[in-house]
């Protein structure tokens, strides 16, 4: 098989007849094998087609004769994906990867699974892991880059997108990735890209308008002005590159164009709090009081929490006159601005506690996370991370569970909090702990050590069916994982004696 780039295609496999039988029972064996590789490719033809249904009948059929034919469990799985049926598409991708450990298409396919399913640190796990076992697989780095993007690692992101554009020179998503990426290191490197990524998609709206952003950072407001209006050109409801427009003319004085691209912008995109703000600004330089404060309010409206126009409505309502509104808005602002700055310094503080972790120093750690969670009691992180360090060091578990409720309390879709808790209540309160457990694996149904931890209650519970489940879900990811071997023979035996 050959790796290409792009979404991974249905593709017919080539498979050998295996085994040493001989005689009626090999030539049976044989036929069913036959068949089973006729269905296959008879549900490839009919999956191209667009006709998914039809074509998971086909598979299931082939894996019906055949069970030890991975090719056909990926492409049902495929099918499965290509239909919205997320968590059967994990779970037949699974299957042929117990069956075939190098099968990079699958993991390949297991990764967008997983994303799909919101479990990106999953999805990260297994594009690091095919980067490495296929390096010249360009689409795996391009996606591997995007997700450290995400997680705002850059230096790991460009890294990742160097190696995709290098592998494939020609594409312009890679080049366009690329240069975003580099826009927050290298703004004149990332110019140099993007301009490549706009000569080989022309007609692509989204090139030109992150060129545009990336002139714009760099001063140079005419270029963008063109840049912005060829998006437009190319993606007429880009309001995106509308609104960017509209404050580069804002920049350049030009401020009745200014008002009507980003009047246009609210057109297309009611919600646009940036777009809502900028026309206030507009409209107070061109004397506009009154619609000035209509677009402030309505920015805030949008957007509480957004500093700069609680600020920019304290100078309209100053300058209608009404004093007590102004005041109040300039209070909200500052408020808004020191929670803002305590944030950051509760950032600085968690990152000392890991460096402190790293050297050894638990109660130094513990001591920076706790002022942490003081400055900004809303930082999920410093809760996640207090609570694990109280783990780690042995102290009162319950005192970590709290900090883990907190964080879900914050963030209800934060898996790590239900595996910790799961963790942490595991030896006291065994159901609960199970139930925890159970609700990380939904959430992040790509982690190996849930799935383990997962196996490991549902043994103490006696739920044999799920300890069965889980620990050969590990062995799809870690085929060779010998407690995760003797755990799931243990239950398996378990499961035989109670039925």
């Amino acid at each position: 098989m050959r790796l290409r780039a792009g979404t991974i295609a249905l593709t017919v496999f080539l498979a050998t007849n295996g085994g040493a039988l001989s005689g009626p029972q090999a030539q049976h064996g044989a036929a069913q094998r036959d068949e089973a590789r006729a269905r296959d490719a008879q549900g490839v033809v009919l999956a191209q087609a667009g006709r998914i249904a039809e074509a998971v009948e086909q598979f299931r059929a082939a894996l019906q004769l055949d069970p030890d034919f991975p090719e056909a469990g990926y492409h049902l799985a495929l099918a499965y994906e290509r239909a919205g049926r997320t968590d059967e598409a994990i779970a037949k991708v699974e299957d042929a990867l117990r069956l075939r450990p190098d099968f990079i298409e699958a993991r390949y396919l297991l990764a967008g699974c997983c994303r799909k399913r919101g479990d990106f640190e999953g999805e990260l796990r297994l594009l690091q892991d095919i980067a490495r076992r296929a390096p010249e697989f360009a689409e795996a780095h391009y996606n591997y880059g995007l997700g450290r993007q995400r997680e705002q690692r850059f230096a790991e992101a460009i890294e990742e997108l160097r190696a995709a554009a290098r592998l494939d020179a020609k594409n312009d998503r890679y080049a366009l990735a690329l240069g975003v990426a580099l826009a927050n290191r290298s703004n004149d490197e990332a110019i140099r890209v993007l301009r490549s990524a706009v000569e080989l998609a022309p007609l692509n709206a989204e090139p030109h308008y992150n060129l545009a952003l990336a002139l714009a950072a760099a001063g140079n407001e005419t270029e963008a002005a063109r840049e912005f209006e060829e998006a437009l050109r190319f993606n007429p409801s880009h309001a995106a590159a509308r609104r960017g427009l509209g404050i580069t003319l804002l920049h350049e004085d030009k401020l009745e164009a200014a008002a009507e691209q980003l009047r246009r912008t609210l057109q297309d995109a009611p919600r646009d709090e940036e777009a809502a703000n900028n026309l206030g600004m507009v409209q107070l330089r061109l004397n506009d009081v009154s619609g000035a404060i209509a677009s402030l309010e309505r920015a805030i409206q949008l957007n509480p929490r957004l500093i700069k126009a609680h600020f920019n409505l304290a100078q309209a309502y100053r300058r209608a006159g009404r004093s007590g509104e102004a005041r109040l808005e300039t209070e909200r602002g500052a408020a808004l601005t020191a929670a803002q700055r305590s944030l950051g310094r509760a950032m600085v503080l968690a990152q000392s506690a890991r460096q402190r972790l790293q050297s050894g120093d638990r109660a130094g750690a513990l001591s920076a996370l706790r002022d942490a969670i003081a400055a900004s009691p809303e930082f999920a992180d410093a809760h996640l991370q207090l609570g694990r360090t109280i783990l780690e060091t042995g102290s009162d578990g319950s005192e970590a569970v709290r900090e883990f409720r907190r964080v879900l309390d914050l963030d209800p879709e934060r898996a790590e909090a239900h595996y910790l808790i799961g963790l942490a209540l595991n030896k006291t309160d065994e159901k609960t702990a199970f139930e925890e457990l159970r609700a990380a694996a939904d959430m992040a149904p790509c982690r190996v050590e849930i799935m383990r931890a997962l196996g490991r209650a549902a043994l103490d519970a006696q739920d044999w069916s799920t300890a069965v489940a889980q620990f050969r879900r590990v062995l799809a990811w870690a085929p060779a994982d010998k407690d995760a071997l003797a755990q799931l023979d243990r239950a398996l035996a378990q499961q035989s004696r109670h039925q």
